[in-house]
């Protein structure tokens, strides 16, 4: 099914009084690779899929979700292991119920790729832009409208009690968020800090512990990491107090 033909779909199939539409585009998801038998496989060689499910601070179940969407290699980025997939299907829809649309629209969706050679190759997403489009059926005319957009940036997920981490990792990362803390700005009352996340499988860790601790830790984009970099600044992250 193409783009045009599930965009068509949203607009068209008609929508149960009670129940809302959202309809989700994304198209390419940056990712770093790790490869532990590289001169055995490759990402070329591999089946990608893409798992998406509203966060787990949402207690939504969305039947649509309960699938994965294939994913095609594009590119290796220009720099170390870092890899450019795209969607074969670059739209999404789904119905939920009308109260559960402002849960959908404030919460981060989960992304997690998924592949057949798990054993040996291991994706971390890194940035994946999308957007969640609300539609919904005009009150005279029952043409479906689109009420709202939102764009967002990918978030990694929080720590969900299911993950598996050393006693040397998590000591690992308690002395990262210690270090920063110190560099935190008294009168600002946040910093641009440097995680070494592990390609991104620390990153959910790093970010429960310090949210316990009365921080919040979030990824910087890749414009603002280049920008600081030509500053000479090393950073990663953002680091700043929780606001109660």
């Amino acid at each position: 099914m193409n783009i045009n033909t599930v965009i068509e779909e949203a607009f068209s199939k008609p929508i149960e009084d009670g129940r809302a539409r959202i309809l989700l585009r994304l198209e390419f998801i940056e990712c770093e690779v790790e490869n532990s038998a590289p001169d055995f496989i490759s990402v070329e060689d591999d089946e990608l899929f893409l798992s998406v499910q509203p966060s787990n601070e949402v207690d939504v179940s969305i039947e649509a979700l309960n699938q994965t969407f294939p994913v095609k290699y594009v590119r290796n980025k220009d720099e170390g292991n870092g890899v450019v997939l795209k969607m074969e299907q670059p739209s999404i829809w789904f119905d939920i119920d009308v109260e559960q649309v402002t849960d959908i629209w404030i919460a981060d969706l989960s992304f997690r790729i998924e592949n057949k050679n798990s054993r040996y190759l291991a994706y971390y997403i890194t940035a994946l832009d999308h957007q969640l489009e609300w539609l919904q059926p005009e009150l005279r005319s029952g043409e479906i409208q689109s009420m709202s957009i939102s764009t967002k940036k990918f978030k990694p997920p929080k720590i969900t009690g299911k993950e598996s981490f050393s006693s040397t990792e998590v000591i690992r990362c308690a002395d990262m968020i210690g270090r920063s803390i110190r560099k935190i700005d008294l009168r600002t009352g946040g910093a641009y800090v440097k995680f070494n996340t592990d390609k991104g499988r620390l990153e959910p860790l790093i970010i429960g512990i310090a949210e316990k601790l009365g921080y919040v830790i979030e990824p910087l984009d890749k414009e603002t990491i280049v920008q600081l970099d030509q500053e000479g600044k090393n950073v990663s992250h953002a680091i700043y107090l929780k606001q109660l």
